[in-house]
């Protein structure tokens, strides 16, 4: 099961009848101690296959930042935000919206991507809503399958994503890429994950790699520490990502069609096929942008 590329939202204000974009300081998500807000010791102990395992995922030279195509739309409501009954057409069990009244938008769409991936964010409620395949009938939603999580979890509640993780952990912000800080560890996904086993916090997988060098999904990765980054010659956004990869890391959440991507919030605002303005001012270039400059065949495995 492919479910997403990355871990991406896009925070939307509803007014009236339309979905409008905003960049706004949204409230925290998940709880303090969530494996995605903690920080990483800097001698914290690394896995003995770490190095063939980094060569492997970084053979692309860069990793692929997912800013259209599988960027993932998430759709901030309000108590007025129309409801709605939403079937699962994968027969994987009980869908996780049979009896509940889901909140979506008018003007909310899926990404384009073939994960037609979509989160509705209620933070009243404190619930995510989370869609995989995501199909808007005229009258009624469907999904191949989704999810409903609390926000104020650890962010392995069952989410949506292969791996167990939340579509909204993880998340790469347009407002965290305006600000030049990212709080919390990242989500990326990789064509190299490990066919039948994870680690924790993972909880599943849809890895199909029999390699010695692939990667578990629920790996923590991290740029290696010693990195100056200050010494490099770094577009602002690239910095901010490559600072959050070394204080907090990233968790391998699923499975993607190249050695290493990860995914940003989608800018509903930008026009068709542009990034949006603010990614654009902070020197990321297009959709699938290499984050070029930093040596990403130095990342670690931990242990």
């Amino acid at each position: 099961m492919r479910v997403l590329l990355g871990t991406v939202v896009a925070l939307v204000g509803i007014t009236g009848s339309a979905c409008q974009s905003s960049v706004a300081t949204a409230s925290p998500l998940l709880a303090p101690g969530s494996p995605f807000r903690t920080t990483i010791l800097a001698n914290a102990a690394l896995d003995p296959n770490s190095e063939a395992m980094i060569a492997r995922i970084s053979r692309g030279g860069g990793v692929n930042a997912g800013l259209i195509d599988f960027a993932l739309p998430v759709y901030q409501v309000t108590p007025d935000t129309p409801r709605h009954k939403v079937s699962c057409t994968m027969s994987w069990g009980r869908c996780p919206f049979d009896g509940v009244d889901v909140p979506i938008p008018v003007g909310a769409r899926p990404h384009r991507g073939s994960d037609g991936a979509m989160v509705v964010l209620d933070e009243r409620t404190r619930q995510a809503f989370e869609f995989w395949q995501a199909h808007d009938n005229g009258d009624q939603w469907s999904t191949s399958w989704g999810a409903v999580t609390n926000i104020d979890g650890s962010g392995w509640d069952r989410g949506a994503t292969a791996s167990g993780a939340s579509r909204l952990a993880g998340v790469v912000r347009i407002e965290e890429i305006a600000n030049g800080e990212i709080p919390h560890a990242l989500a990326v996904a990789t064509s190299d994950a490990c066919a039948g086993t994870f680690r924790p916090p993972a909880i599943s997988t849809d890895g199909r790699s029999s390699r010695s060098d692939c990667v578990p999904e629920g790996t923590r990765i991290r740029l290696d520490p010693g990195v100056d980054l200050d010494a490099l010659t770094l577009a602002p956004a690239v910095r901010t990502v490559a600072r959050a990869m070394q204080l907090y890391g990233a968790f391998v959440v699923d499975r993607s069609g190249s050695p290493l991507s990860m995914g940003f919030e989608l800018d509903t605002t930008a026009p068709s096929g542009s990034i949006g303005a603010v990614y654009q001012q902070a020197g990321l270039r297009w959709d699938y942008d290499d984050l070029p400059g930093v040596p990403w065949d130095r990342l670690q495995v931990l242990a």
